[in-house]
């Protein structure tokens, strides 16, 4: 039985590259190839299909939501592969725990992608390197795990300098790289994103 596929992409030219490509590969029956959101999900809900290839930046949707919106359909047990231009660890990780397959850069080649669908329709998790090293290393270093737990328990800036007898100015500048590295503007914003990511001890 081949593998029956939906693409998405709301560039026109690099769907139809896509589609092209893939249609070649005996093993896989491409369903459909959508620019926009609407008609994608409507193939989605009324055709059986085993293997999304999508991008992550769409016309008006972000990859992630539309995600969201398959896994919460009755009958998907779709399996997504995500393709994303944005080399950006804390994005990986969100897509895993959306429950995202694989998640590939556009620099990936054809011959990656197809052995990526071709595991990801065997029910496998397609890690590729670079993020296999990004888990090696902590996101955020110790000095930096030991400052968000305290932001955690309520400490101020002035409290987590006395604690770890560093500068109140060296801590605005942890507090300022936490953000940075977890993606967000505000000490509330870095606390609900540590917790997503279980960095609270």
């Amino acid at each position: 039985m081949n593998i029956r596929m939906a693409l998405i992409d709301d560039h026109r030219l690099v769907l139809e590259g896509l589609r092209n490509k893939l249609e070649t590969v005996p093993e896989f029956d491409i369903i459909g190839a959508y620019t926009t959101v609407e008609e994608f999900l409507i193939c989605i809900k009324y055709k059986n299909i085993d293997v999304v290839v999508m991008d992550l930046m769409l016309d008006g949707v972000h990859g992630f939501d539309l995600v969201k919106k398959i896994k919460g359909m009755a009958n998907s047990d779709v399996k997504v592969i995500l393709i994303s231009g944005f080399y950006e660890e804390m994005l990986h990780k969100r897509a895993l725990e959306l429950g995202v397959k694989a998640f590939l850069r556009k620099e990936t080649s054809y011959k990656e992608l197809i052995s990526t669908v071709i595991n990801v329709y065997k029910g496998n998790h397609v890690i590729p390197d670079f993020l296999v090293s990004i888990e090696e290393n902590p996101i955020l270093s110790e000095i930096e795990i030991k400052i968000i737990n305290l932001i955690v328990n309520e400490y101020t800036n002035e409290k987590i300098s006395k604690e770890l007898y560093v500068s109140r100015r060296t801590v605005e500048s942890h507090v300022t790289n936490i953000c940075r590295k977890l993606g967000v503007n505000s000490r509330i914003g870095a606390v609900r994103e540590a917790i997503k990511l279980n960095l609270i001890n």
